[in-house]
Parts: C-alpha cells; structure tokens; sequence
C-alpha cells in the first residue's frame, strides 16, 4: 500500500514539470510581418469576392435587361 501512494505522488510531480517543459518549447516572439501578410491576404481575397459578386449582379442584370428588350 505505501509504494502505491508513494508511486502515485511521483507521477502527480512529474506532471507540472512536463507541463512547464512544453511551454518553454513555444516562440516567445512573433513576426509582425509574417501578421501583416496573413491580414493582407484576408482582405485581399475578401475584396476579389465582392468584386465577384458585383459583376455577377451586373451581368445578370444586363442579361435580363438584354431578355426583356
């Protein structure tokens, strides 16, 4: 029974430390840059679907207008 107890209090300490060693793995700094590029990108790709869909609207319209003349 006491081997157990001592057996389960050490996996329980070596716990927090495993926890700690991943954190030390992660980059503490971030590439400004690498951000800017990733929201330039998003808009970028935001703005060709607006213009998409505008022409979309346009062309439809003229379609119809096209039809109905």
């Amino acid at each position: 029974m006491s081997t157990e107890t001592l057996n389960r209090t050490s996996v329980i300490t070596e716990y927090p430390q495993k926890i700690s060693e991943k954190q030390d793995l992660s980059p503490k700094k971030v590439n400004i840059d690498v951000l800017k590029k990733r929201v330039f990108d998003e808009k970028k790709r935001e703005r060709f679907q607006n213009r998409v869909l505008v022409c979309m609207f346009c062309l439809s319209i003229a379609i119809l207008g096209y039809i109905v003349v």
